[in-house]
């Protein structure tokens, strides 16, 4: 990775922490409503006892840890792919969240529908799949988290956190299989998750929903496969590397601006 990506993704991450920081703030946030966030009564969450033993200190950590874990999600993956895309030359043209016209004729509509259903049902694999041509030029709007282009294909990638919901895996396979089937483009889709949850080892992706709808080897890119693809070889390290510089750095810092020790 570039130098210069890397200070630019080091911005941002600075500027992603210290709103999280600022949000934990004991001048912001008081110890009473974080005592509530995690002893509601309302909730049925009420434990006085717990309560009584832990230190007000260890809830605003823990408080802080939930919020990151929550925002450390899809759209910052989506903006850091687009830092390290846009530097890395190999693609024509970089582009997050954009809007795409693909076909909506009757004849390929009809055809996702029951193949969707068939996957699901596994009656049949998610790949390879054969696509009609459409019967007119009517057309729907498409909106992708990241689209690359090169010389050659256009290519189409929605990145989602590594267990998505079967809605959000189905919706996946709807909008690629659409996007697939238009002729104005030389597609590739890829389903693309920042980190694999079991491991560095693709082999070992458990997830369910991915797996009925999606080919893991030929539609799926995870962890390091992901950010080499798009970055070069080497851009999953440099990136964990950068994070835990990022983290080795500031983490005092965090410390003290959350619990004022």
């Amino acid at each position: 990775m570039k130098r210069k990506t890397k200070e630019k993704i080091w911005v941002y991450l600075d500027g992603f922490i210290q709103g999280l920081v600022n949000k934990y703030d004991p001048n912001v946030i008081k110890n009473e409503v974080i005592k509530k966030i995690f002893f509601d009564e309302r909730k049925g969450e009420y434990k006085p006892f717990h309560m009584a033993l832990l230190p007000e200190e260890f809830l605003r950590i823990q408080g802080f840890f939930r919020s990151f874990s929550t925002s450390l999600g899809q759209g910052v993956f989506e903006y850091i792919a687009k830092i390290i895309a846009e530097d890395s030359g190999k693609w024509e043209i970089v582009k997050r969240n954009a809007k795409f016209l693909a076909t909506s004729s009757p004849n390929v509509q009809s055809f996702i529908d029951s193949l969707l259903e068939n996957i699901e049902r596994k009656n049949i694999k998610p790949y390879p799949i054969s696509l009609p041509k459409p019967v007119d030029d009517s057309k729907k709007e498409i909106v992708v988290d990241l689209y690359l282009k090169d010389d050659t294909f256009d290519y189409f990638i929605e990145i989602k956190s590594p267990k998505p919901n079967k809605d959000q895996v189905r919706r996946t396979k709807e909008k690629f299989l659409y996007l697939l089937s238009t002729p104005d483009y030389n597609a590739k889709t890829f389903f693309a998750f920042p980190y694999n949850p079991y491991g560095e080892n693709k082999k070992n992706y458990k997830w369910s929903f991915t797996k009925i709808y999606f080919d893991i080897n030929n539609e799926v890119l995870i962890g390091n496969e992901f950010w080499d693809f798009i970055g070069g070889k080497g851009t999953y390290n440099d990136l964990l590397t950068l994070f835990k510089k990022f983290g080795e750095e500031r983490s005092k810092e965090m410390i003290r601006s959350i619990i004022k020790f």
